[in-house]
């Protein structure tokens, strides 16, 4: 079915794997209206899943290591963050946003379906910008239609330009203000309708999100997946927790998950390591890390080699992809213009790098770095002040990616590799890739090692080595 050195079988694929993106929607008798007038498709850097239709995250993999499309082929997710989308944006708005992180390559947008001030909205009642109501009289089952329409559409929209919702029906905020005292069989309820409601969408389901737990909190839910799952969908599901880096650290959520939503602000190589090592084995994603504008740790500012930085490191210790974010999360004035930032266009390019190779027959190696390695990283540690590198290597030995995040010379057991290996350099900063030839051919010190290549365009000792038997540099 794969195209590449290694064979994904789909075990998880929802009933809805086949969407239609203009059908009527199952919870209302007549298609959600459209509020604004949709441009026509622009290029991107998205992929068409089999039949033609845009590329849709739809369920895992039979190693659970990643996520597959309707088609059962890997998809490398290449997130965002828009938490209010659905609050902030006037349609208009909201289709400047969807068009141009689908022409940058982003297939997967982290978003609340209710506002709240703390995930960005407006205000607590869940109103949008311009004063659309969720809820009649503040009732989570008595719903606005004008809300869900429009809500609905933007979800749409997105499907149709590649980008999957990674839908929060209840998050943690809204459980503080909408939701809060709603009982079970409310969430319960909340659940199903939701599920009807997005049935016709490409979207994973959410909840949690700087969560820290309580048993009436877990209770409402629990429930709301319980809703979703009545229905007959069965499309992937995750909680983000505040408390430890993803459910698979925490003895109550870790059985109700189908995938590990890892959230650290330190080196991603720990909480993505420590997600990935779990039993069962699940897709261990980096969901979250330092957005570009912030640091919540106290350091300075994220920079674009911070991004860099987690990006490949996730990679590299067994994440099926990466969700970026900026301080625009929220949407202040001018995010537009912050759209094109430096650090969504080199995320963006790196992505491509590892797009073009057959990412999903990686797994973490540590012992294909025998030397250089670097110190060990420590989760209170800034980003900036890590020094790891890391590796990750196909078990048939035909391709293997080395993250180095400074100038130094490594020590690499090239035995792993399959005959035939060839290596290439790549600059993350830009995505260019300088082709090495065989690996023989790389360049050594006296006492063996292979140095990286001095600084890089941006100026920062950073480098990506790719070796591998197919490489397409």
């Amino acid at each position: 079915m794969l195209v590449g050195a290694g064979t994904v079988v789909v075990v998880v694929l929802a009933a809805w794997a086949v969407l239609s993106m203009t059908g009527a929607a199952p919870w209302d008798e007549e298609p959600p209206a459209a509020d604004a007038p949709l441009r026509e498709l622009t290029a991107t850097r998205g992929a068409v899943a089999t039949g033609g239709e845009p590329q849709w995250i739809t369920g895992i993999s039979s190693d659970g290591r990643t996520f597959v499309d309707q088609g059962g082929d890997p998809v490398l997710v290449r997130g965002d963050a828009p938490w209010s989308l659905l609050t902030d944006l006037h349609p208009d708005e909201a289709e400047t946003y969807l068009a141009t992180r689908s022409a940058q390559g982003f297939n997967a947008m982290l978003v609340s379906l209710v506002g709240a001030v703390a995930n960005g909205a407006p205000s607590d009642d869940g109103a949008t910008v311009d004063g659309l109501l969720p809820f009649v009289d503040g009732d989570v089952l008595r719903w606005e239609e004008e809300y869900f329409d429009r809500a609905h559409e933007t979800v749409r929209r997105a499907g149709e330009l590649g980008i999957t919702a990674m839908l929060y029906p209840i998050d943690s905020w809204t459980l503080d203000h909408t939701f809060a005292g709603a009982s079970p069989q409310t969430c319960r309820a909340f659940g199903e309708m939701a599920a009807r409601w997005a049935a016709d969408l490409p979207v994973l389901w959410m909840t949690g999100g700087d969560y820290s737990r309580s048993a009436e909190r877990d209770a409402c839910l629990e429930a709301m997946l319980e809703g979703i799952r009545s229905t007959g969908d069965d499309r992937p599901f995750t909680a983000q927790l505040r408390d430890v880096s993803s459910a698979a650290a925490d003895d109550h959520w870790r059985d109700r998950v189908d995938w590990s939503f890892v959230y650290t602000y330190g080196p991603t190589p720990l909480a993505v390591g420590e997600a990935y090592a779990a039993t069962p084995a699940r897709p261990a994603l980096l969901g979250e890390a330092n957005y570009e504008g912030e640091n919540n740790t106290g350091g300075p500012t994220t920079t674009p080699e911070t991004l860099r930085r987690q990006v490949l490191w996730a990679i590299t210790s067994g994440s099926p992809g990466d969700v970026f974010g900026t301080d625009d999360w929220e949407f202040h004035d001018g995010w537009e213009a912050r759209l094109e930032s430096e650090g969504a266009e080199q995320v963006s390019r790196i992505r491509d790098v590892v797009a073009s190779l057959a990412w999903w027959t990686l797994r973490p190696q540590e012992s294909f770095l025998t030397g250089g390695a670097g110190g060990e990283a420590e989760a209170a540690q800034d980003v900036l002040d890590a020094d790891l590198a890391t590796a990750a290597v196909a078990p048939d030995g035909s391709l293997a990616l080395v993250y180095v995040p400074s100038e130094r010379a490594v020590s690499l057991d090239l035995s792993l590799l399959a005959p035939g290996a060839e290596a290439a350099w790549v600059d993350p900063s830009t995505g260019a890739a300088t082709a090495v030839g065989p690996v023989s051919e790389l360049s050594v010190t006296p006492s063996g090692e292979v140095p990286t290549p001095g600084d890089n365009a941006a100026g920062a000792g950073d480098w990506l080595l790719v070796l591998g038997t197919d490489l397409p540099f």
